[in-house]
């Protein structure tokens, strides 16, 4: 029987006042979303739970701090034709403040309106929204929202 290793990525859907925080990558021709716009997040580390890694992830990419609601979707995804699949566990996570800096390996981020989110994200990040019904309707939902 072959067992499968998989990577376990963390991702969160930063939100602000109804706006949602993304990031763009450094420019890193062998990194494949390098000089794109995603949601943050990055790899689970051993011995860590997936709450505590999207926190550490958030605060080092930008220097916030935030609380985690609620898992939004989990799927698998690959890079590319062969490799091996990745866990990837997207989160609601919330920051009382809205002032986020590029750190870490980002060159840039910025709070977009959750109608604008997809057209905003890489073409390869924006399509996990369109093939999963949980990202899609997670953004209707902030888009229907009263702000506060």
């Amino acid at each position: 029987m072959s067992h499968q290793r998989f990577r376990t990525v963390v991702k969160g859907l930063i939100t602000h006042r109804g706006r949602v925080l993304i990031g763009k990558k450094e420019e890193d021709d062998d990194h494949p979303i390098g000089g794109k716009w995603h949601i943050l997040g990055g790899r689970l580390e051993k011995g860590e739970q997936p709450e505590e890694a999207v926190k550490r992830e958030v605060n080092e990419g930008t220097g916030l701090s935030v609380d985690v609601h609620q898992v939004v979707d989990i799927s698998t995804f690959a890079w590319e034709e062969g490799e091996n699949d990745i866990i990837q566990i997207f989160y609601h996570v919330e920051s009382d403040s809205d002032d986020a800096e590029a750190l870490d390996n980002l060159d840039e981020v910025k709070w977009v309106q959750p109608e604008n989110l997809k057209e905003e994200l890489s073409n390869n990040e924006a399509s996990r929204f369109e093939d999963r019904d949980n990202l899609e309707k997670f953004v209707e939902k902030m888009i229907k929202a009263p702000v506060f």
